[in-house]
């Protein structure tokens, strides 16, 4: 199963260019498992301008599956993830990264990301992400779909 990170999701529907924009559309169509973390969604619902381009995309989204939620353990797990990332010099920028980092840990999920906060991680852990190192960018300042 293929967990797709919401820098991705904003590329592949803002037409971007990116290559991992273009492993997106390809999974999509070779039929690829994905899911869908309720963190995803509302990171990429925070960035739509109009409620018709939020239903757009929630119609897209629904046809992947989406992810057990968290529970309180993961929670913990993720904070100790960054004090753990933290004690050997790795600085985690965002907090739900370490819990979609958790959340892949945890059911063994392959992470599709351009976001460098898990390149970081998987600097520490055995974070399963897909494409090269290199191709890792920062997150999008802006999530305008």
């Amino acid at each position: 199963m293929i967990l797709v990170d919401t820098s991705v999701w904003i590329d592949f529907f803002n037409g971007h260019g990116s290559a991992e924009a273009a492993q997106l559309r390809s999974f999509v169509v070779d039929g690829k498992q994905l899911t869908l973390p309720g963190l995803v969604m509302t990171e990429i619902l925070l960035g739509v301008r109009t409620d018709a381009e939020a239903s757009r995309i929630v119609r897209v989204l629904s046809a992947f599956d989406t992810s057990p939620e968290l529970d309180s353990t993961d929670y913990e797990k993720a904070a100790a993830l960054y004090r753990l990332c933290r004690s050997r010099g790795v600085t985690i920028h965002s907090t739900i990264d370490c819990l979609i980092a958790q959340l892949c840990l945890r059911h063994n999920y392959e992470l599709l990301s351009k976001d460098r906060d898990f390149a970081r991680i998987a600097e520490v852990v055995p974070l399963k992400r897909i494409g090269s190192p290199a191709t890792v960018h920062d997150r999008p300042r802006s999530k305008a779909l």
